[in-house]
């Protein structure tokens, strides 16, 4: 048996999260889903800590926290990151009940969909965005 068909075929279980609100929960999922992402980033770039730092700006101790998944990014920070490191930052805020009627390879097309229907004003320089 694949790791995968393991991973699919586990029993779900709730210990980790146990006492934890629902919001708390998303929070530190979205913390460590955007500190992974740096780390990849910095991993992929065959840097260490301090080599990252520099290129991004900062000291070694703030890439440290990002990659903690404890740093509270703000929107502003976040953005800065992302562009640096040529990542898209699509902040998706959407009604749990909508989102709740799709399944995720649904949501997904239909979300690809409506970006490719986006355009932006040819003045911008730019042909194509996401709203």
């Amino acid at each position: 048996m694949s790791l995968k068909d393991k991973i699919v075929n586990a029993k779900k279980t709730t210990w980790v999260t146990n006492g934890l609100e629902t919001q708390e929960i998303k929070t530190l999922v979205e913390l460590a889903r955007i500190s992974a992402k740096i780390e990849l980033a910095r991993l992929d770039r065959g840097m260490t800590q301090k080599e990252f730092a520099d290129f991004m700006g900062v000291t070694q101790g703030m890439v440290s926290k990002w990659e903690s998944r404890e740093y509270n990014f703000t929107i502003k920070s976040l953005n800065e990151i992302c562009e640096k490191l040529g990542l898209g930052c699509d902040i998706d805020i959407y009604s749990e009940n909508i989102k709740a009627e799709y399944t995720a390879d649904k949501w997904e097309a239909e979300s690809i969909t409506n970006i490719k229907r986006f355009r932006l004003p040819k003045d911008m320089g730019l042909t194509e965005g996401i709203a």
